[in-house]
């Protein structure tokens, strides 16, 4: 199903949308649409009269955000001056402007925590703001005691001296600048000197006390801080005032509060970190003054200056000792071998000494020179004197003399020598000994020296974080926010919006009655026209009767002029042409319910058909709830259908009875009732009794109970030649149509047709004009 079904249900939507019926269902509340525009709009003209406009104050700022690409402290040095200036992220400055805490601050500084109020001619509040106001209100002592039910001070001036203050109840005068003792502290209020009293629309005010933490959250939650898009760190401030010049005020103070807030955080930050640093600092001092005092101790003690030379020093000065060792024990064993040589010339003084020149004893060298040079002289005289000879014997003296000279020489080289060996192997171990200690020594030394390396780095490192620290203290640049739009407020209101409220009421005066209208007809399920019970029955509708305006059952009359009358005229003739226009014939009359009307119109068509002369009988067939006699306003009959039928009366002639204001009108009542009337019905004597009545009248109407609660109507349905199945506008639903058309109901009544009663004329159904024949 479409949503247009639904949305025009009910509305003329009969095999496709029929524009004319929609329109005719609407305008059968015409008034209740004028009267809901109407309304409607007074009340959005009520409304735009005292509510008091809103301005919209906006501002616009760009925040530093690195992570979006703005930076405008861009200069290197204000970088390096400026490490304590943080990036900010975009979506926590906009918590922060919203906070309640700075509104509060901002609040506190421009002082609006009193709100000044009088009323204008057609009783609307106006509000002052600061100098413009005609009362200036000095809060100074702010305690709020306790709240009042009624927080409103009333003020009367009375002149330019006095005025008249009631709140609570309690009114007293005081003298304008004289102090006040209030619920929520003291306050004075004085006249402002630019305003006179005579000048004033109103000497009536109001005054209002707000507490600065509720004032706050109310601003706060006003506020809108949203950016203009999401890739920008441009920031979009604003908020609706009712005084622009308030709204201005607060959103620059806001951007001061949060830039000296944002400054005041880093200069704290930048404190902190110099005090923390500079203890750092101290620290670092004496710990690197103890480690050097432990390198000194430590040289001091080990006599060493450069561990590096001192070794070097140490390693050549042992080698040294043992080349001159060796080379002592070298000369040591040559005058050994000399000495040895010397004991072994002992029996034969012609044998020479070896040169002694490895020796460094040139006293001895030269005494050995001259011993050779003895034994070759002494070789050349052997040669030509006798070993006896003077000058032989000469030459051994002087050998014999030498040779202990070399003796004596040679015992003293080797003392010295001797002693030259222990003394260097002795300087040869202390050498060792301190060499030995060297790597220990050096050892511990680069530990300390490690150790201060590392702490230097570190004083190094903090003493420039400190001097960061001090220089970003004396930084002047402001670069957390740079200000793109003052704030500014709108030309003109934008709250209430004029064209919308409008708008808004005409749409709410129409689419209210139309919401109306469209839920009554959506569970509305009675049948309201033609085209409706032909569509859910598939069959014709031969008459629209309108709703009855006069109280008699019988609508033709002499005295009365009735469309209605007209309507049973139509339906007269729509049943000759159903009946193949044959002059008589049997009409059967039901409904799904009681109280559809099938007995007003068995009547008046029986009322119709005397009218153009046929004798018609109309027969109370319904005889569980029996009102035809009821609606003709005749007695009941102590005989009737149901005696005839049962035997209990034989002569049908009995039974019948004329209609005393009707020519050819003839009816019979049902009877004493019985509980077992279908019974009753299926006796042979209803046969019987149809064609008699058939032989005796044109027109034979019956009036049976309804098809939908009792199946009295198909015992009847087999002697009738028409069956008029009459239903009521608002009254019958779709699901009694429904038991008419789903369970077989049609297929067991003879040539149905419908007859729609109860039409309302005035809502379009029906005939709305009078066609009856003018009375003299």
């Amino acid at each position: 199903m479409k949503v247009s079904d639904v949305l025009l249900d009910g509305f003329g939507l009969e095999n496709g949308l029929n524009p004319r019926k929609t329109v005719r269902h609407y305008l059968k509340y015409k008034w209740f649409f004028i009267s809901g525009v109407l309304i409607s709009v007074m009340l959005a003209v009520l409304y735009l009269v005292y509510t008091t406009p809103q301005y919209q104050i906006s501002s616009k700022v760009v925040i530093r955000d690195r992570e979006k690409g703005v930076d405008f402290s861009d200069n290197p040095l204000m970088q390096e001056l400026d490490n304590f200036r943080s990036s900010k992220i975009i979506e926590n400055e906009i918590e922060v402007f919203k906070s309640v805490q700075l509104m509060k601050s901002v609040i506190e500084d421009l002082d609006i925590l009193v709100s000044v109020y009088s009323k204008n001619s057609i009783g609307k509040k106006v509000e002052y703001f600061k100098d413009n106001s005609p009362l200036l209100v000095n809060w100074a002592n702010r305690e709020w005691r306790y709240e009042l039910k009624d927080d409103e001070y009333n003020i009367k001036v009375i002149d330019r001296e006095k005025f008249r203050l009631t709140v609570g109840g309690e009114t007293k005068d005081y003298k304008f600048g004289s102090l006040i003792s209030g619920h929520f502290g003291d306050f004075s209020v004085k006249l402002n000197n630019t305003v006179s009293v005579d000048s004033l629309d109103s000497k009536d005010f109001s005054i209002y006390f707000h507490s600065s933490e509720a004032l706050a959250r109310n601003y706060s939650q006003g506020l809108n801080v949203e950016p203009t898009n999401k890739q920008s760190s441009v920031l979009q401030i604003s908020t609706l005032d009712n005084i622009p010049e308030r709204g201005v005020a607060i959103i620059d103070d806001l951007i001061k509060k949060y830039n000296s807030q944002t400054e005041e955080e880093k200069n704290n930050s930048a404190n902190t970190a110099v005090s923390f640093l500079s203890k750092q600092l101290d620290a670092l001092a004496m710990e690197i003054d103890s480690i050097e005092n432990s390198i000194e101790r430590l040289k001091s003690q080990n006599q060493v200056s450069d561990i590096g030379t001192e070794a070097r020093l140490y390693l050549e000065g042992s080698n040294e000792n043992r080349n001159q060792i060796s080379n002592y024990r070298t000369q040591i064993q040559v005058v050994e071998s000399i000495q040895g040589l010397l004991r072994n010339n002992a029996n034969d003084d012609t044998r020479t000494i070896p040169s002694a020149m490895t020796l460094n004893d040139a006293a001895l060298v030269s005494a050995i020179e001259s011993y050779n040079s003895l034994q070759r002289d002494k070789e050349r005289l052997l040669r030509d004197v006798q070993p006896t000879s003077p000058l032989v014997v000469s030459i051994n003296d002087r050998i014999a003399s030498q040779k202990a000279s070399i003796n004596e020489n040679l015992n003293n080289l080797k003392s010295s020598l001797q002693i030259a060996v222990r003394n260097l192997e002795a300087n040869s171990s202390r050498y060792e000994g301190r060499s030995s200690r060297i790597p220990q020594i050096e050892r511990e030394l680069q530990e300390i020296t490690r150790l201060r390396l590392t702490k230097l780095e570190q004083f190094q490192y903090l003493n420039k974080k400190n001097e960061e620290a001090q220089m970003s203290l004396t930084a002047t640049s402001n670069s957390f926010l740079r200000i793109i739009d003052t704030a500014k407020a709108s030309y003109g209101p934008v709250k209430p919006n004029r064209i919308i409220i409008m708008m808004f009421a005409v749409i709410m005066g129409f689419g209210i009655p139309f919401m109306y209208v469209f839920v009554k007809n959506l569970f509305n399920n009675k049948i309201e026209g033609k085209s409706e019970a032909e569509n859910l029955t598939k069959l014709p509708v031969i008459a629209e009767i309108s709703i009855n305006e006069f109280d008699e059952n019988m609508v033709f009359s002499k005295n009365i002029k009735s469309p209605v009358a007209e309507q049973f005229r139509l339906l007269r003739a729509n049943i000759f042409a159903l009946n193949d226009e044959r002059s008589e014939g049997v009409i059967l009359v039901t409904s799904t319910v009681a109280g559809e009307g099938k007995t007003f119109c068995s009547l008046n068509l029986g009322a119709s058909l005397n009218l153009i002369g046929k004798r018609v009988v109309v027969l109370e067939f319904d005889l569980r709830k029996p009102s035809l006699l009821k609606s003709l306003k005749m007695p009941k009959e102590n005989e009737g259908i149901i005696e005839y039928l049962t035997g209990e009366c034989t002569d049908l002639g009995k039974v019948i009875k004329k209609h005393p204001n009707q020519e050819n009108f003839w009816y019979i009542g049902a009877g004493k009732l019985v509980s077992n009337p279908a019974e009753v019905m299926s006796l042979p004597k209803l046969r019987t009794m149809i064609e008699e009545l058939k032989g005796q009248f044109d027109y034979v109407i019956i009036d049976s109970s309804p098809v939908g609660m009792v199946p009295d109507a198909f015992s009847l349905s087999k002697y009738a030649d028409v069956t008029l199945y009459v239903l009521k506008s608002n009254y019958t639903t779709s699901e009694h149509l429904g038991f008419l058309s789903n369970y077989g109901v049609k297929e067991k009544l003879k040539n149905p047709v419908l007859v729609l009663n109860g039409v309302n004329v005035v809502n379009g159904y029906g005939y709305g004009y009078d066609y009856a024949p003018a009375i003299n």
